[in-house]
C-alpha cells in the first residue's frame, strides 16, 4: 500500500459579503504505508474537511496531497483510488446490498468482482443480507455496507468518516475489532475521522488531536493520553476528563497554591510561571491515609460504576472540586472528609496564558 503525505494543507471558505473562514490551516501529516491514523477533535475542528480534501471532494486552497510520492491534489476523486466510508452511508436505494458493494468495482470493470464482494461481506457480517435493499436495513447494517463498499475496491488509501457512529454498543465493539483486524491484515493506509476518543485510542497507530483547523498534538495513543502537550489535549482526551485546577506558583516555584487553602508539590524542570493550571487524571488521585496525603477534601458525591468508583471531592476554601478514582463497591457517604494523594509524575502543570505544558 502507498504512503500519504499532507503538506501545508489549507482550506479557506469564502462567501460573498462575509469574511473568509479558514477551516484548515497549514496542516502537516505523513501516514506511513499500512498505518492507521485517527483525526480526533470536537465538531468544527477541521477533521472532516481534511478528509474531504484528501478524497477530492473539497478543493484545496493551499498545500499538497501526495499518495505514494505522487501529487493528487489536482486529480478528480475517481482518479485517486481512494476508498471512503461516510457517516451518512451514501448508499444507492434501488440497489441491493450486493450491488451497492460491487458498484465501484463494476464501474471500473474490475476482475473477480463476485469473489471480492463475497469475501468482504463475510468479513463484515453481511452475507445473510446481500439480497436486501437499503430501506430494509438498520442504521448499523447500512454503516457496514458503506464500509464494505470502501474496502472492496482495494484502495491505496482508505478514509473512514465516523464509521461506527450509528452502531449500537455491541455492534460497535465487534465492528471496531474486525475493522482493526482487517486493516492490519490487508495493510490499508487509513485515515479515521472521529470525535470518539475511545474509538481513536483503541484503533489507531497514531492520533492527531485537532482544534480550530490545526494539529494540537500528534503521537501514539499512549503519548496522547499520558503526555499531553497543552491544555486542550489534556482536557479533551480522557473519560472521565482530567481534573484541571487553576492555581498560582508559590515564591519558591516548587509548590502551587490552589485557592487560599490548598498547596500541592509539583515536579518541573522548567521555571513555573506565576499563573498555572494543574492537571491530574482521576485514576492518578487516590483516597489514602492521612500520613501520605497531599491534601484533604469533603465528599460531594460518590458514583459506583461497577468496575471502579468515582468520588467528587470539594477542596477547602475556593480551591475547586477534584474527581478521584476509588475501588468498586466501597461507597463513601457525602460530607465525609477524605485524604487524597496525587501521583507526582502524572501531575501536569500548564501555563495559563499560553496553555503549553511546563515540563
Amino acid at each position: 500500500m502507498s504512503s500519504l503525505q499532507l503538506i501545508d494543507l489549507t482550506k479557506i471558505y469564502q462567501t460573498r459579503g462575509r469574511p473568509p473562514v479558514e477551516a484548515v490551516s497549514g496542516f502537516e501529516l505523513e501516514v506511513g504505508s499500512g498505518e492507521l491514523v485517527a483525526l480526533l477533535g470536537p465538531s468544527g475542528c477541521g477533521k472532516s474537511t481534511t478528509l474531504r480534501m484528501v478524497a477530492g471532494l473539497e478543493h484545496v486552497t493551499g498545500g499538497d496531497i501526495r499518495i505514494g510520492g505522487t501529487s493528487v491534489a489536482g486529480l478528480p476523486p475517481q482518479r485517486r483510488n481512494i476508498g471512503v466510508a461516510f457517516e451518512n452511508y451514501a448508499l444507492y436505494p434501488p440497489l441491493t446490498v450486493e450491488e451497492n458493494i460491487a458498484f465501484g468495482l463494476r464501474a471500473r470493470r474490475a476482475a473477480q468482482r463476485e469473489e471480492r464482494v463475497v469475501d468482504v461481506a463475510s468479513r463484515i457480517g453481511l452475507t445473510d443480507i446481500l439480497h436486501l435493499r437499503p430501506a430494509a436495513l438498520s442504521s448499523g447494517q447500512k454503516q457496514r455496507v458503506a464500509l464494505a463498499r470502501a474496502i472492496a475496491r482495494h484502495p491505496d488509501v482508505l478514509l473512514l468518516d465516523e464509521p461506527l457512529s450509528h452502531l449500537d454498543a455491541a455492534q460497535r465493539d465487534a465492528t471496531r475489532r474486525e475493522l482493526r483486524h482487517l486493516q492490519q491484515e490487508l495493510g490499508y493506509t487509513t485515515i479515521l475521522v472521529t470525535h470518539d476518543q475511545e474509538e481513536a485510542l483503541s484503533l489507531a497507530d497514531r492520533v492527531v488531536v485537532m482544534n480550530e483547523g490545526a494539529a494540537q498534538q500528534v503521537g501514539t495513543p499512549d503519548e496522547i493520553y499520558d503526555d499531553p502537550h497543552d491544555l486542550f489535549v489534556a482536557g479533551f482526551v480522557g473519560e472521565p476528563p482530567m481534573n484541571l485546577l487553576p492555581g498560582r506558583a508559590t515564591s519558591d516555584r516548587r509548590t502551587i497554591r490552589l485557592g487560599d487553602a490548598v498547596t500541592i508539590p509539583v515536579t518541573c524542570g522548567d521555571p513555573i510561571p506565576e499563573r498555572v493550571v494543574v492537571g491530574v487524571r482521576p485514576e492518578d488521585v487516590r483516597v489514602t491515609d492521612r500520613a501520605t496525603a497531599d491534601l484533604t477534601g469533603r465528599v460531594v458525591v460518590h458514583e459506583d460504576l461497577q468496575e471502579y468508583g468515582l468520588v467528587t471531592v470539594q477542596l477547602p476554601g475556593e480551591s475547586g472540586q477534584l474527581v478521584a478514582e476509588t475501588d468498586p463497591g466501597a461507597p463513601i457517604p457525602p460530607n465525609t472528609e477524605v485524604p487524597l494523594s496525587l501521583h507526582r509524575d502524572r501531575t501536569f502543570v500548564f501555563a495559563t496564558e499560553t496553555g503549553t505544558r511546563v515540563r
